[in-house]
Formats: C-alpha cells, sequence, structure tokens
C-alpha cells in the first residue's frame, strides 16, 4: 500500500509523535510505501533545529520514511495564541506543499491534534483518490474546554460540529484509547469503522538501565521520585510540590522534574517561595536519554487533573514508565490510566488535589510496607508482554488492510 500521514507534530520532535514515526517505519519494513506531511520541528520549545532554518519546503527520508515539511510560525508550549497561530498556518503552508508529491495514494491518514489537520487530510484525500482515516490522539476540543484551555462557547461548539462531520465521513478511525473509542460510539459513530491501537512502548525503553544517570547528577544516596513529560496545565503538579514540602523533613526524598511547559516557572516559583531544597528542575532532556532517567529513580509520578476527559485518558508516558520497571504514583480520578495500573499488578492511586495521600504513598514505598520493587517488575513484565510498540503496529497495519 501506498500511505500518506498528515501530522504538524513529527520526530525530532519529542512526546507522544515518536508513536506515529515508529508505527510508518514499521510499515515501510514490511514492504508498504510511506510518505508524511509534516511542518518544520519546534515543539515543545519553539526552537527550530539549524537545518530547518529558513525553509518554506524541506524533504528528508527517515529510515525509509519519506518526510515532507512545511513551514510554520514556531512557537513553545508557554504560548498558547502563537500555537494556535501556527495550526492555521500549518494548513495553508501544507496544502501548498502538497502539490509537491506526486501521484495518488491508497490511504491517507490524518493525525488529530490539532484539528486542522483532519482538515486537511479530508482535502487531500479528495485530491489524491485516497481512503480518509482519522487517528485520534486526543478529544479536541472536548479536552481543551475540560482542562480551561478554551472557554465553551459558539467558537467551540461550532469545532464540535466540524470534528464529528469529519468522523462522519472517514473511512476509518484509530483511537490511542478505548475511552475515545467509547466516546465516538456514543455520539453515533459507528464501532465498525473504529479501532484502538494503543501507543505501546519501544524496545529502548523495555531494555534501558540506568547509565550513570544517579552519580552524573549527585543521587546516589537519594530516593528519587520523579515526574518526566510537559509541565502543562493538563497535569496537576502543584500537587507534587506540596507533597515535596511536607517531606522536607526526610532529607532524603527528592523530587525531580525532567521537561518543560507552560507551568514551569508556576512550579519553580512556588519553590522559591517555600524555599525548598528537595525539588530541581532538570529541564529538556535528548529523547534516547529519558529511559535513563526513569530507569534512575525509586518512584515514577504522574498527575492529571481531575476533570471529565482524563477518565478516558491513558498517557503514552504510562507505558514508559511501567517499561523502566519502577513503582507509580498516579494522581487522577478512577479512569482508564489507572485501570491499566491495575491490570498491571496494581494501581497506587491518589485524588489529583490530596497532597497528603500522595505523601503516605511516597512514604509507604520509602519504608518498604509497599513493595515497590516487586510492582516495577510487574509492571516491567506486563508491558513488555502487551505493549511492545510492534504488537501495536501490527493491529494497526491490519486493521488499515481490511478497510
Amino acid at each position: 500500500m501506498n500511505i500518506l500521514f498528515v501530522t504538524q507534530y513529527f520526530p525530532p520532535e519529542r512526546g507522544a509523535v515518536r508513536r506515529l514515526f515508529e508505527f510508518a517505519r514499521y510499515f515501510v519494513q514490511n514492504g508498504h510505501e510511506v510518505s508524511v506531511l509534516t511542518a518544520m520541528p519546534n515543539y515543545p520549545d519553539g526552537k527550530v533545529p539549524p537545518k530547518y532554518r529558513g525553509k518554506f519546503f524541506y524533504y528528508e527520508e527517515m529510515d525509509g520514511v519519506k518526510v515532507y515539511r512545511s513551514w510554520v510560525l514556531p512557537a513553545s508550549n508557554n504560548n498558547p495564541k502563537k500555537r494556535m497561530m501556527g495550526f492555521i498556518i500549518f494548513l495553508v503552508t501544507t496544502l501548498i506543499n502538497s502539490f509537491r508529491i506526486k501521484g495518488e495514494f491508497d490511504l491517507l491518514i490524518a493525525s488529530s491534534p490539532p484539528v486542522t489537520t483532519p482538515v486537511i487530510g479530508w482535502l487531500l484525500s479528495k485530491i489524491k483518490r485516497s481512503k480518509y482515516i482519522l487517528e485520534i490522539r486526543d478529544l479536541q476540543p472536548e479536552s481543551s474546554e475540560d482542562f480551561g484551555n478554551l472557554n465553551r462557547s459558539l467558537f467551540t461548539r461550532g469545532l464540535k460540529k466540524l470534528m464529528h462531520s469529519l468522523y462522519r465521513k472517514a473511512d476509518g478511525i484509530i483511537s490511542v484509547t478505548d475511552g475515545i473509542s467509547d466516546y465516538l460510539t456514543k455520539i453515533g459513530i459507528s464501532s465498525s469503522k473504529i479501532e484502538t491501537v494503543k501507543s505501546g512502548v519501544s524496545n529502548e525503553f523495555i531494555d534501558a538501565q540506568s547509565n550513570g544517570i544517579r552519580k552524573k547528577f549527585g543521587w546516589e544516596n537519594k530516593f528519587i521520585v520523579l515526574y518526566a513529560g510537559t509541565l502543562g496545565w493538563a497535569h496537576s503538579l502543584e500537587t507534587v510540590i506540596e507533597a515535596a514540602r511536607q517531606l522536607t523533613d526526610q532529607p532524603d526524598i527528592y523530587f525531580a522534574f525532567i521537561g518543560d511547559g507552560q507551568k514551569k516557572e508556576v512550579l519553580e516559583g512556588m519553590v522559591r517561595d517555600y524555599g525548598l531544597k528537595n525539588v530541581v528542575f532538570v529541564g529538556l532532556q535528548p529523547l534516547e536519554a529519558i529511559p535513563y532517567f526513569l530507569k534512575a529513580s525509586d518512584v515514577l509520578i504522574h498527575s492529571m487533573k481531575d476533570v471529565p476527559i482524563t477518565k478516558s485518558s491513558l498517557p503514552s508516558k504510562l507505558f514508559e514508565y511501567m517499561a523502566s520497571g519502577k513503582p507509580i504514583v498516579f494522581g487522577s480520578s478512577y479512569g482508564e490510566a489507572v485501570r491499566e495500573l491495575e491490570k498491571a499488578g496494581g494501581a497506587l492511586s491518589f485524588k489529583a488535589d490530596d497532597y497528603n495521600q500522595l505523601c503516605k504513598l511516597i512514604l509507604k514505598l520509602k519504608s518498604g510496607e509497599i513493595d515497590g520493587d516487586d510492582l516495577g517488575n510487574k509492571y516491567h513484565e506486563y508491558v513488555a508482554r502487551y505493549h511492545c510498540r510492534e504488537k501495536w503496529a501490527k493491529k494497526y497495519m491490519t486493521f488499515l488492510k481490511n478497510l
């Protein structure tokens, strides 16, 4: 098959977009032709790597995947208005540059968010005479409404109507969680054209070792509670800082944040105001280093805002966390992520705003009252058995072949 992906985000950018590249690479390795229409990389810090700067169009190949990049307005996570402008610019520049790609495609797969990519995908599916497939990684604008990034208005109602119409037009839909699939069926989309393909995790995470991270950062004698990912408004990370404040009488417990985002300055401000010495912000790290940071921790932490949309959320980092073989404390109301942890061996969950409950879990893991090593090993075995990314890539391809 000849497949064209449309996605605004693609490696070398960080985050969940790695999933799409690894699936595309798998398709190429199994004899299919794969092209990707995407943007010049600039996520999440708004910095464009030197070789892409000043280009309106750039072509490259990545492990056999043909990548066609278009200019966008660079924008960091800290500038949501500029990012929204970038979504619109991507729509325009990608449609212009799409005419550089000759020939027809069997399948056109548009990955959302942002909401502009499904629009681009639908238009190009008509031009390229392709079947139109939607990949839904997050429900928009519903997610932005719940997290408070967008106010409920005529504008968001219009966006919902647009997205719902595109769901109906699609020949097939890939969703990354069971919750998203359930939502689609509830709004009247036929379950026969929906397939859940979770993100899974690559072998780099499953097979990683600590690689000297603890020594490099002076953490040899510390009990490390680590968060790795976007420091964004969707995450209830203030609770983690409050827990650090409560645990200052435990000098060996140390909190480390890996990543960047809109909320970083707020969190750093809390640490300064409280005079905390047990919290460090390491900043953005290369993707290839993340498995080593996870392995170097004693406890991994994730916390989502307690809003309705999080019940159907299954962060890709959860699989990366489980692959590290470390215990996970998860802040969220009961939902798909907590159920996944329960299936894997047990869920250590707390209410997203309850720092006292979080402190108790951390202390129980530190004392051995909860066997973190045993729980971490169960997570590792579970994810290696059921969530290897290649296994999900096979399911993805089977669904596409049957359309």
